[in-house]
């Protein structure tokens, strides 16, 4: 996987005071435009489309190459996968046509004609054979 774009060593970090300033009292409420970036190419590189949510371990690399708080970080996330990951996944799978549904054990009494599944075929034995493991075979008639 190519690395995320690194964070340049000319940028320079706001701190809480410079963006309660600007913000007359509140932080900044925009991200740098790098770590924006960054965090993008994360979400959505071959290796986490699939699963957008960082683990703690990632969490904490994340954080240490950008410099946002882990507040930050979550909110990003949580914001991010409704915003900007969802809609372009949503907008490649209408690449892809709908799957194939096996209808030949539809159900016609279920709402939307529902599939019947059977799980008879998934134990060889016959039905009964391992009920009860652990009893012995003539307990189910001696405990009459």
């Amino acid at each position: 996987m190519p690395s995320p774009p690194t964070m340049s060593s000319t940028t320079t970090k706001t701190t809480t005071a410079a963006a309660a300033a600007q913000k007359g009292g509140r932080k900044s409420a925009s991200l740098p435009h790098e770590t924006v970036e960054y965090l993008k190419f994360w979400m959505m590189s071959p290796e986490h489309i699939a699963h957008p949510y960082p683990t703690e371990q990632e969490k904490a690399q994340i954080m240490a190459e950008t410099g946002i708080e882990l507040k930050q970080l979550t909110n990003w996330f949580v914001n991010n996968r409704k915003r900007f990951w969802k809609p372009r996944v949503e907008a490649k799978l209408q690449n892809y046509p709908p799957p194939v549904v096996d209808r030949t054990h539809a159900s016609p009494s279920l709402p939307g004609g529902g599939l019947s599944i059977s799980i008879h075929h998934m134990n060889p034995q016959p039905l009964g054979a391992t009920l009860f493991p652990m009893l012995p075979n003539d307990a189910s008639s001696s405990a009459s």
